[in-house]
């Protein structure tokens, strides 16, 4: 599927055009790119957004293209043109880069403007091979090495820190044959938020989880962990990478989970001040060792808490994670300036943990439907997403994607608080999220058991 909506002056106007893949709960910080790169450049610049599906009326950009080859599939096989499959980032990357239509566009771009800027939440499967197409990210040969599942425990051993115990079978039929104990994790190789990842408790849920797996993590290696049943909190680190052996961590938060899925943040996070040095800790050695890898810009890590009071990081997440605009927002320093000035090689002002630190608690949420095939309902858009920031108690909520269509998977809202407790936000969040997520989709008869898997 290639759908656009382009201005006819984009290959001849006086603005220079970046693409970006950051929408939805994003979206706001597109503008800080776009004042960002004005600033560096001394010229204006405006977004094409590379977006899944197009959005409803409050959220239509001026300029947009939607990328997504597996709906247009799914829609032939279902013979409906009424239904949503929002794709993932890493795939919706790799689509960019191999258009035909996008490179049209690129090349028309380098020959009026120099060069072209692509921002995108993660760099995974974003090389373009041209070196006038620029990344505002990590490089994407190192992000994509350590986005792999099969290279976190490996590199947490390497590096001494505790984790649970894994696995990794070079192919289903492997695992297949030989995990024969029972209840088991079970992760793809490439995935984030707990997509693709799922508790094994008997041989019928390893074959239903391998059905429903994108074709691209049918073919790779999986990885097996002893399953923890005993975890009291799941707090995520930010850092940036800014040089060899300079990581400085921006942020502690603890992690908002539906099972294993991941569905947003709350900050500051309510953990020790012991398991924060932990934390702190350990996300520096991961960093300064990806450093030495190559890797500049923005990671993370997942961390889960036992009842007894072990510390284990679980994911490393090598790219802008889900607290990005959060982050971005709260921060009484400039974190994209930051991004920018690594990117160019720019030289950097001092800056330490304490410069990023909030003085109040902020909390966010996908609006992620409790089941795949559902109608949308209504088309929200409550309260400015920049208002949590300024003042404290103020909520956000959006849902991005047309009514009346059905959505068969993804996130296609978002939901924003702050305030200056902690236990205030948390119970905002959860009531608030529960009740727009009831009201706002309801599951679709019709295409129960119709879909393949």
């Amino acid at each position: 599927m290639f759908e656009s909506k382009l201005s006819p002056t984009i290959t001849t106007d006086e603005h220079s055009y970046f693409f970006t893949m950051l929408a939805d709960r994003f979206n706001p910080l597109n503008i800080r790119w776009q004042k960002a790169l004005e600033k560096r450049f001394n010229k204006p610049f405006r977004p094409i957004y590379i977006l899944p599906f197009r959005h409803n009326k409050y959220f239509e950009e001026e300029n947009y293209i939607v990328l997504n080859d597996h709906l247009a599939s799914l829609q032939k096989e279902l013979e409906r043109s009424d239904i949503i499959f929002l794709i993932y980032p890493e795939d919706l990357n790799r689509q960019f880069c191999e258009s035909t239509q996008i490179r049209r566009i690129v090349e028309q771009l380098i020959a009026k403007q120099g060069q072209v800027f692509v921002l995108s939440f993660t760099s995974v499967w974003l090389e373009f091979n041209n070196p006038k197409v620029v990344v505002l990210g990590p490089n994407g040969k190192v992000a994509a090495k350590y986005d792999a599942k099969s290279e976190h425990a490996k590199t947490f051993e390497k590096l001494g820190l505790p984790t649970i115990k894994t696995k990794v079978y070079r192919d289903f039929q492997e695992l297949r044959t030989l995990q024969v104990e029972y209840p088991y994790f079970l992760s793809a190789m490439f995935t984030s938020g707990g997509i693709e990842s799922r508790s094994i408790y008997t041989p019928e849920d390893l074959e239903a989880y391998y059905e429903g797996l994108r074709p691209a993590n049918k073919v790779r290696p999986f990885i097996a962990a002893k399953l923890m049943t005993d975890m009291v909190a799941a707090p995520n680190s930010s850092a940036l990478v800014s040089g060899e052996d300079q990581t400085t961590v921006v942020c502690i938060s603890d992690q908002v989970l539906r099972d294993n899925h991941y569905m947003g943040n709350l900050y500051p996070s309510q953990v020790s001040a012991a398991h924060q040095k932990v934390i702190h800790e350990a996300t520096i050695k991961v960093g300064n060792y990806l450093s030495r890898e190559g890797f500049r810009g923005l990671f993370g890590l997942d961390f889960l808490i036992s009842e007894s009071g072990d510390c284990f990081p679980i994911d490393l997440n090598p790219r802008r994670q889900g607290g990005y605009y959060c982050q971005v927002m709260s921060s009484p320093t400039d974190l994209i300036d930051l991004e920018m000035r690594v990117i160019f090689n720019d030289p950097l002002p001092k800056f330490k943990y304490e410069d990023f630190q909030a003085n109040y608690s902020w909390g966010h949420s996908k609006l992620t439907p409790y089941s795949p095939d559902v109608k949308i309902l209504e088309e929200i858009v409550e309260g400015d997403p920049l208002e949590p920031f300024v003042n404290a108690g103020a909520t956000h909520r959006a849902i991005y994607y047309p009514k009346d269509y059905t959505l068969i998977i993804g996130n296609p809202g978002f939901y924003l608080t702050s305030g200056s407790s902690y236990e205030d936000v948390k119970r905002r969040l959860t009531e608030e999220t529960d009740k727009t997520i009831s009201e706002s989709y309801r599951i679709e008869e019709a295409l129960v058991g119709l879909r393949k898997p």
